[in-house]
């Protein structure tokens, strides 16, 4: 009878462990999340601001830019235009897996069938399964928002090379 209690002991203990190490995965990808969004948005409020900028510069620049610079600028707006839409859907990737169910779970800790080893292994599978979900669909978000920043640096690039050749080719 006590070796029994000790080995329920035991895989209580493994389980309790695992569940901490996947609480704390979760909370990894949850943080993970917030800043791949905070990069989307930091480069499009840049994209867009730089696009501004350039308007400003054009309008207040010489009234015969040259065709380079032009074509510079025509890439440019292409890029921004790339940036918004790779931005959007980096945006879509959502439906973000949270289990374990709530409500499920509190149904299983009032049923008598299920004892404390049963309902931490359930929760420890639930957050598994959550974390993979998850994982798959940040690193498509990353994907995207590597994209994203990739073509923020093109985009920002052709701007001052368009704008270096007005000024230096007068």
């Amino acid at each position: 009878m006590e070796k029994k209690n000790h080995e329920q002991q035991q895989l209580e203990d493994k389980l309790t462990i695992a569940c901490e190490f996947i609480e704390r995965r979760l909370t990894v990808i949850w943080s993970a999340i917030d800043a791949v969004d905070t990069k989307i948005n930091i480069a499009l409020g840049f994209a867009s601001t730089i696009l501004v900028l350039l308007a400003g510069f054009y309008s207040l620049g010489p009234s015969a830019w040259p065709l380079l610079s032009l074509i510079l600028f025509g890439l440019a707006l292409v890029a921004y235009i790339v940036i918004a839409i790779l931005s959007v859907l980096a945006y879509m990737v959502r439906a973000w897996s949270y289990r374990p169910d709530p409500s499920t779970l509190v149904q299983h800790c009032k049923d008598k069938g299920y004892c404390v080893a049963d309902i931490k292994q359930w929760a420890a599978d639930e957050c598994k399964s959550s974390c993979y979900d998850n994982l798959e669909k940040l690193n498509k978000k990353a994907t995207l928002t590597n994209w994203v920043l990739g073509i923020l640096a093109l985009q920002t690039i052709l701007i001052v090379f368009g704008l270096a050749y007005a000024i230096f080719t007068d």
